[in-house]
């Protein structure tokens, strides 16, 4: 007779699901509201040529990029690699706030690692830049 909605193992485990997005979720609501300041990070691949990678580790540690992207205020760190399967050229920024990364993306020493990024031996411009800014997960 009586109506099975919101029973039954599939019901139980949505259930579940909810509760255990919850837990994990509320900490970092009450960081965000506590007004804590959330380290953020941006990761920005560039095309280059993927059989070049011992030129392009040369040009990347002869460059005066790197040490001006750190020396930026607010910048907390940023590691650079290189995928020689593919050919991307990464750099890693952790921010120490939304506020540093905002005010660090309209800076002219990013300005300038853009320029010397795609005007470098190498680079690849067949391609596109794939960047991608979000919440650094220091917990993980």
């Amino acid at each position: 007779s009586g109506s099975s909605v919101g029973r039954g193992p599939r019901s139980s485990m949505l259930a579940r699901i909810a509760s255990q997005q919850s837990r994990l979720l509320r900490p970092l609501a009450v960081r965000h509201m506590s007004g804590e300041a959330r380290p953020m990070t941006r990761f920005v691949q560039y095309p280059f040529d993927k059989t070049k990678m011992a030129e392009v580790r040369a040009w990347v540690n002869d460059s005066d990029m790197p040490a001006s992207v750190r020396a930026e205020t607010g910048v907390k760190d940023v590691e650079f690699s290189f995928c020689p399967g593919e050919g991307w050229l990464a750099a890693r920024y952790i921010f120490n706030d939304l506020d540093d990364m905002v005010a660090f993306l309209g800076t002219d020493a990013l300005e300038k690692a853009k320029k010397a990024v795609s005007t470098a031996p190498h680079y690849d411009s067949s391609r596109e830049v794939h960047e991608f800014k979000g919440f650094y997960l220091k917990e993980v």
